[in-house]
């Protein structure tokens, strides 16, 4: 389970980068190309695809999971419910954070049954899906 875990996590980093950079990438063609007076706004483009693709991976247990479900696991809470913005962000934001990332992560990476420290704490379980 822990090599799910950890595939899950790398596909939402790319289903939460590589939508914000396809449309950054789109943005700066477009003003680079079109709107020469505006090329002074393209690193704002830059600073607002990086927090959309931020806001994306915090959120990204809000209903379950995208990655997971595609690898028949869910984020889910004692009560079977998904876990909602506000957990998902709490159990997220530690990924985000250098050392305190490891910290969190290195049960699960010790043993492949073992929870992060913050899921302990939220009580957010991820369960295999059948």
């Amino acid at each position: 389970m822990r090599r799910a875990r950890l595939l899950a996590l790398f596909l939402d980093v790319l289903v939460c980068a590589v939508p914000a950079d396809l449309a950054g990438l789109l943005l700066t063609g477009f003003t680079w190309r079109f709107l020469p007076a505006l090329r002074g706004g393209i690193p704002a483009i830059w600073v607002l695809a990086g927090g959309a693709a931020t806001a994306a991976f915090l959120l990204r247990d809000a209903r379950g999971g995208r990655a997971r479900r595609w690898l028949d696991l869910e984020a889910r809470r004692p009560d079977g419910r998904a876990p909602g913005p506000l957990a998902s962000v709490r159990r997220n934001l530690p990924l985000l954070v250098p050392i305190w990332n490891l910290y969190d992560a290195w049960p699960m990476l010790r043993k492949s049954e073992g929870e992060r420290r913050t899921d302990r704490r939220t009580g957010i379980r991820i369960v295999r899906e059948t």
